[in-house]
């Protein structure tokens, strides 16, 4: 199947090149260069380019975001009208560009920061509409509106995964969402929403070739994570279980 990543120069998106490449064949989309043939640059907030782009596709993954480091509160506020457009105008861009084009398949790469305004007991389903203070899972939140509007006034098929923590291992270390712990340094703590690169990109390749696309909205995070995050609608509509947990060290184990 001819597969339009966005974000594709992300730690994220080069992850989930080399696990896709196997059985699709993929499109690259970033504003950041990539050095492959495959590579196309897309500013998703550019509704004639993501047009031509989708319309060469028969599938989606919408992974495209404005990630800053971390820093403080206030200090965000210098990225939100940035934020606002990609992860809003962007994926409305992208949906719209997706009904158009009648693509069979759209996944949308949201994230659980989009209800980290919910109190920390509080138990997660698919159910759980999103309630954020932060820019970044306010404005994804509204970006899983946008998919849901797209769903059922338009009918495009949307899957919508709820990400937590990505762990990405290297070869001298590993990255933790955006901060990078070298091998020989302090190992991150264990946290509630930890998950291992390899589930994501597993969780997305079936959440591609279901064979009834629909509308879902699921949990991807660790296993450990199942007392909080119901993480039954992904087992059920897509067959995905995490195959990492990351208590009591940090560092991820099969299950």
């Amino acid at each position: 199947m001819r597969v339009l990543l966005t974000g594709a120069s992300g730690r994220l998106g080069r992850s989930l090149t080399a696990a896709l490449e196997v059985n699709h064949d993929l499109l690259l989309g970033d504003m950041a260069e990539l050095d492959d043939p495959r590579f196309i640059r897309l500013d998703v907030t550019d509704l004639d380019a993501v047009r031509a782009a989708v319309q060469r596709c028969e599938a989606v993954v919408h992974m495209a975001i404005v990630d800053w480091p971390p820093c403080k509160p206030e200090e965000t506020l210098r990225y939100a009208a940035r934020t606002v457009e990609v992860h809003v105008t962007g994926t409305h861009n992208m949906l719209q560009a997706a009904w158009e084009a009648g693509v069979r398949q759209f996944v949308q790469i949201s994230s659980v920061s989009v209800v980290d305004g919910l109190h920390s007991d509080a138990m997660i389903t698919s159910d759980t509409r999103h309630y954020s203070n932060g820019l970044y899972g306010m404005t994804k939140g509204f970006g899983e509106d946008v998919c849901r509007m797209f769903h059922e006034s338009f009918g495009v098929p949307v899957a919508i995964l709820r990400l937590g923590t990505i762990y990405i291992p290297e070869a001298d270390g590993a990255w933790l969402g955006n901060v990078y712990y070298p091998a020989s340094g302090e190992q991150p703590t264990p946290g509630p929403t930890r998950i291992h690169v390899d589930d994501v990109t597993r969780a997305i390749g079936l959440a591609l070739e279901t064979p009834e696309p629909g509308y879902a909205l699921v949990h991807i995070v660790g296993t450990d994570s199942a007392h909080r995050w119901d993480l039954e609608a992904a087992r059920r509509v897509y067959g995905w279980e995490p195959e990492y947990s990351f208590s009591p060290d940090g560092l991820p184990h099969a299950t």
